[in-house]
């Protein structure tokens, strides 16, 4: 298992992916569309779902890059019990953080937040609520990182400086 930082445009240096070899699949830097809203995304926003063929990640697959990763709390792990994984754990919240970027410190913890696939809204409903996964990488506490999904706190008309969304694609052929 390995997960490696590529460029999306080949040669320039971006590194604005990251490719799970276990999936095949290629994850977008979550600054790339952070404070753009899903509809904005799902509009065309950077050609990302247009002109690139990403798509909104569910919670599953979210699920498996983090396990990749070596996260294991609040997915496999209580979300706070102390465990022998917490340094495993610890370094693979620190190393996702690193590739897919999204960070936010707010006091010794830092937080990346994803927009995850949403559920179809009901009809004639135009404002529904988006979920969001969010990893914790505690400074001072290394039981204390984890990641987690959150429940309703991102409206799909507005964006968050503090949000990106979790797109992915099968890696294109060579």
């Amino acid at each position: 298992m390995a997960l490696i930082q590529q460029d999306l445009v080949p040669g320039s240096g971006d590194q604005l992916l990251t490719l799970d070899t276990d999936t095949n699949l290629q994850w977008l830097n979550l600054t790339a569309t952070a404070g753009r809203s899903y509809n904005e995304v799902m509009a065309g926003f950077g050609g990302f779902t247009t002109t690139h063929g990403f798509q909104y990640a569910d919670g599953g697959q979210i699920g498996e890059l983090c396990s990749h990763a070596g996260i294991t709390k609040g997915l496999t792990e209580p979300a706070f019990t102390p465990s022998p994984n917490d340094a495993k754990n610890h370094h693979g919240t620190e190393a996702l953080q690193n590739l897919m970027n999204g960070k936010t410190l707010i006091g010794s913890v830092i937080h990346s937040r994803g927009i995850m696939k949403p559920p179809a809204p009901p009809p004639n409903v135009s404002s529904f609520i988006l979920g969001t996964i969010r990893t914790f990488l505690n400074l001072l506490n290394i039981a204390a990182s984890h990641t987690e999904s959150e429940g309703p706190t991102a409206n799909p008309q507005v964006g968050d400086p503090e949000i990106g969304s979790y797109l992915v694609r099968v890696r294109p052929a060579a």
